[in-house]
């Protein structure tokens, strides 16, 4: 369908509606933000600076959202391609807002509802006949910016093409995980998660859990978010979750859980009381100025949270897969393997029951629970995880009714409802009791998937050596002890040594760097660091600093094109990673920053050099003098700024503007190998070292020497933080052997950096910095 989309129109400030908008202006598409008063759309476009989480990946983008009122504004919809209305959930207030707006459309827009509650042959039924083809449900997850799950909805009259542009432009523009489903009430994600958290509040009252027990055993632990039960609620509103709950009661009678959406009296007179979850301070949990208190869910009274403790839960966290852990809370014993056990068998044969109901395929419930609820898997994934037919089995020894095509399935041979095998994933298909084979999409590359296509080069603790065709070598990251953070080791840099030698002899022609796992990489082993440090072993630290700065030289002056690919978190010595390659392709939702000084130290592997050399380039010939390139640096570094999105990383020298931002992070790793080839085929050349670089020298550390004592007098900073930041300011200005007459090489500032991380490392006030980020998570200001 050659149709684009250049303008959109959003009706509904509210915090949903003008969240929408605002991701279409990261995506760099205007908007008009519609509401009853002029008053209300432009508190909804100020709201876009202000929230957090931030809906914006940078404040500009506001910029690019203009409110609008229904009054003054009904012929700019003449302007637009495409309409998402977001009202209040009542069909009369839709209907009038479509009956008012219809006159002022053109006849190519596409109109779409967020809706979650109402039919969609109930929306349409006052649209006329040539826009009942071009009108379909986009039912994005809060907050649209982070939460990648957008179900599509399409009705009898919906114009397959109309419906298949705006599948392909949620995916490629707006970075969108798409998931298919039917026109039922609460679609796929909320109707089986909502489920889930019902059954585990009900659950955990019948058998007398706290809700700080709850959410201890429905976490990180089980692969799902780190906010778990209680505190996702919050967040997300209890007056929220109370609705899609009614939605559920109200509209499926026959549902055979349909109980347990009937609202507990306790969650009610939260609401009653006033206490919404995050946005009044108090829900589940209540923030004082004595701590975090919780509810008791008996009495509805609020008091200190209490040390949670389960046999289960420790078995689980010894295990070292996620498939692993799963196994040991859902076979556990004890209380809370016994509760874990009872609302995952009740959710997994829900999410069993719903096929063909809600979808046709396991595919899109799995895709709907990972986009929309942040499951690392799916309930079919977790199935499999902890073996179909052993649980299967229990479940029907405990009375519980297991689907009938589940045990076709085992019937007929099939013991997991996926398996990998070959480059392929196959799937058992419910519709047609056979199995069939996934489609990939032809613009990303999974991974996991390719390497069983015998394309696994060599793999190592941490690290991996994948052969991605076309003369292109990924190394991927996937630490063995924290595959959640991939902190760099010896194992990962060894790994990136070998990738290097197999470009040095040409057996290679372009490398990428970089995985699909929850995060690029989060800086330097601080474990490993403290044993070194308690062992004394300097010249050891020494040595394996200096291997990090050699192979980071290696990666920049590589003869073949280094092309890294970083996501979430990017920190610390996951920034030095990134920054000698010849281009980036990050993705949008990029968190990156030199954090050093949280522990104490300041960036070792070439993260100073790596940054003013980004400023020069970012600010252009002759735009930005020596100090200003040291004291920006010096601010980004010394005040640890994380950037929150790739788009603000460019602003504060993480990356170059010349660098590929990609929305859709499925796309990244392809869209990096694409990189690498264009710029072989384009004649790539390393960069020239820079022997030539002017710094300010001793003039602009005194500058700095007097800021850093006002802060310091103020109560800003402490005397440790002013001895780091005067050897950080050492560094950034150039030595010794900088000056306004004179230059300093890239070795040069290596060399420096190195001898102040190590002296640093050496202080005790930095030991008992790391120490306490290895213990509490955070860092201590000594």
């Amino acid at each position: 369908m050659n149709q684009s989309i250049d303008k959109v129109a959003v009706l509904g400030a509210g915090v949903m509606g003008a969240q929408i908008a605002g991701h279409f202006a990261n995506a760099g598409i205007p908007g008009l933000l519609y509401d009853i008063s002029q008053e209300l759309a432009q508190k909804g476009v100020d709201g876009l600076t202000k929230m957090k989480p931030a809906p914006l990946y940078k404040p500009k983008n506001a910029d690019l959202v203009e409110p609008c009122n229904y009054d003054e504004h009904l012929t700019k919809l003449s302007e637009v391609d495409l309409v998402i209305e977001a009202v209040a959930e009542r069909l009369d207030i839709k209907h009038a807002v479509y009956n008012n707006i219809v006159p002022h459309l053109k006849e190519s827009v596409i109109m779409t509802s967020n809706t979650s509650g109402i039919p969609l042959s109930d929306l349409i039924s006052v649209l006329p006949a040539h826009l009942k083809k071009r009108f379909m449900i986009t039912h994005f997850f809060n907050p649209p910016r982070y939460m990648r799950l957008l179900e599509l909805i399409k009705g009898p009259d919906t114009d397959e093409a109309v419906y298949e542009m705006i599948a392909e432009f949620g995916e490629d523009v707006l970075g969108k995980g798409i998931v298919h489903a039917k026109d039922t009430p609460n679609f796929i994600g909320n109707r089986i998660g909502v489920l889930g958290m019902s059954v585990t509040m009900n659950t955990a009252i019948k058998n007398g859990l706290t809700v700080e027990e709850v959410d201890k055993l429905t976490g990180t632990i089980i692969g799902r978010p780190k906010s778990a039960t209680f505190r996702t609620a919050d967040v997300v509103g209890l007056d929220t979750m109370i609705n899609v709950s009614n939605t559920s009661y109200k509209n499926l009678p026959d549902d055979e859980e349909r109980e347990e959406f009937k609202i507990p009296i306790f969650l009610q007179k939260l609401v009653d009381d006033g206490n919404l979850g995050a946005k009044t301070k108090a829900g589940f949990y209540k923030k004082t100025d004595e701590g975090i208190l919780s509810v008791d869910l008996k009495t509805g009274e609020y008091g200190p949270q209490k040390k949670v403790r389960f046999d289960g839960f420790r078995l689980a966290k010894d295990r070292q897969t996620p498939n692993e852990k799963l196994k040991a809370m859902a076979y556990s014993d004890d209380k809370g393997g016994k509760f874990f056990w009872e609302i995952l068998s009740r959710t997994l044969i829900y999410s069993a029951n719903r096929l063909p109901e809600i979808s046709d395929d396991i595919i899109n419930i799995d895709n709907a629970m990972k986009w929309g609820y942040g499951w690392e898997s799916g309930p079919f994934e977790v199935w499999d995880g902890i073996g179909v037919r052993e649980s299967v089995e229990r479940m029907e020894k405990e009375g519980r009714k297991v689907p009938q095509w589940v045990n076709d399935m085992l019937a007929l041979g099939r013991e997991s409802f996926y398996e990998i095998k070959d480059g392929n994933r196959t799937y058992f298909d419910v519709l047609s009791s056979t199995v069939k084979t996934e489609e990939q999409s032809e613009k990303s590359i999974n991974l996991n998937l390719h390497k069983t296509g015998g394309n696994l080069v060599k793999k190592d603790w941490s690290a991996s050596l994948i052969d991605l065709g076309d003369g292109v070598l990924n190394v991927e990251f996937h630490s063995v002890l924290q595959p959640t953070l991939n902190p760099i080791d010896g194992s990962l840099g060894q790994t990136i040594s070998d990738g290097m030698d197999l470009l040095e002899a040409d057996k290679y022609q372009a490398l990428v760097i970089g995985h699909q796992g929850a995060n690029f990489c989060a800086g330097a082993n601080l474990a490993n660091m403290i044993q070194a440090i308690e062992a004394s072993a300097w010249d050891q630290m020494n040595d394996t600093i200096k291997q990090l700065q050699d192979l980071t030289q290696r990666i920049r002056f590589s003869k073949a094109p280094v092309v890294a690919a970083p996501h979430h978190l990017t920190l610390g010595g996951g920034f030095e990673l990134i920054a000698p390659a010849a281009h980036r392709v990050a993705a949008g939702e990029l968190y990156i920053g030199a954090v050093e000084v949280g522990v104490g130290l300041i960036p070792g592997a070439g993260g100073n050099l790596r940054l003013i050399l980004n400023l020069m380039e970012n600010s252009g010939k002759g735009r930005i003098n020596a100090f200003q390139v040291s004291q920006k640096a010096f601010e980004t570094i010394g005040f640890a700024k994380v950037a929150t999105s790739a788009d603000e990383a460019k602003f504060l020298g993480y990356l170059l503007k010349s660098d590929t931002v990609i929305i859709n992070n499925d796309h990244r790793i392809l869209t990096a190998k694409q990189k690498a080839l264009a710029m072989v085929n384009d004649g790539y050349k390393p960069p020239q070292y820079r022997d030539d670089l002017k710094l300010p020298g001793t003039g602009g550390r005194t500058a700095m020497a007097m800021a850093l004592k006002g802060f310091k007098a103020q109560g800003k900073i402490s005397s440790y933080d002013e001895l780091i930041a005067k050897k950080l300011a050492f560094v950034l200005t150039g030595g010794d052997k900088a000056g306004l007459t004179k230059t300093v090489d890239e070795q040069y500032l290596l060399d420096i950096e190195r001898e102040a991380f190590v002296s640093l490392a050496g202080e005790s006030l930095t030991q008992d910095r790391i120490r306490y980020m290895l213990k509490k998570g955070k860092p201590l200001r000594n």
